[in-house]
């Protein structure tokens, strides 16, 4: 068995901005797989159905992001999921819009989601995949406003495809280990 999930925050308020590019990710997949989302027992929601015949169950936490790491391991503990079958889905200002890139493990690269998970679970060895939201010209902007700010309507032109491709190779990751589908998927 094994488990995706999508950070983001939770909220009309953040549902098209770049720091929820991880959720946006997961409801590809449960939309893919014509499934629902559910309020799970624990502070996450997860898939209302089997995922990909039992494969895998889909989640996102239902605390902001600097929280994440208290519903990653209740999923974990409830699920009995070993964190090398955890696969957490973020978003990367140092990658640009159109781009993801999955890794086994690795630091938070000062991100609060995976500080989060790094501080709680206190391991970084958990595969991630990494949705490129760029960071550009900020114009005067300090990062935490470009990240919770929606992406532009040029951005959503690379965006949407983005989230295909990053879909498709965690689907690709629930049949092959993660080396094959780095090779595969890495842009």
């Amino acid at each position: 068995m094994k488990l995706i999930v999508g950070l983001g925050n939770p909220g009309k308020k953040y549902k098209q901005t770049r720091h929820n590019a991880g959720f946006l990710v997961v409801d590809a997949l449960l939309e893919h797989d014509r499934n629902q989302w559910v309020v799970g027992k624990g502070p996450f929601q997860i898939n209302q159905e089997p995922f990909q015949n039992g494969k895998a169950f889909v989640a996102k936490p239902t605390l902001f992001m600097n929280e994440s790491g208290l519903a990653v391991q209740a999923l974990i503990d409830q699920f009995q999921v070993s964190f090398e079958e955890c696969l957490v889905i973020v978003d990367d200002v140092n990658l640009p819009v159109g781009k993801i890139r999955f890794r086994p493990k690795g630091s938070a690269g000062g991100h609060h989601g995976l500080e989060s998970i790094i501080r709680i679970l206190g391991r970084e060895d958990f595969p991630r995949l990494r949705i490129g939201v760029g960071s550009g010209d900020l114009g005067g902007k300090d990062l935490t406003h470009y990240v919770l700010g929606d992406f532009s309507k040029e951005e959503w032109a690379a965006v949407l495809p983005q989230i295909e491709w990053a879909r498709d190779a965690c689907l690709e990751w629930l049949q092959n280990d993660l080396t094959a589908v780095m090779q595969q998927y890495n842009n």
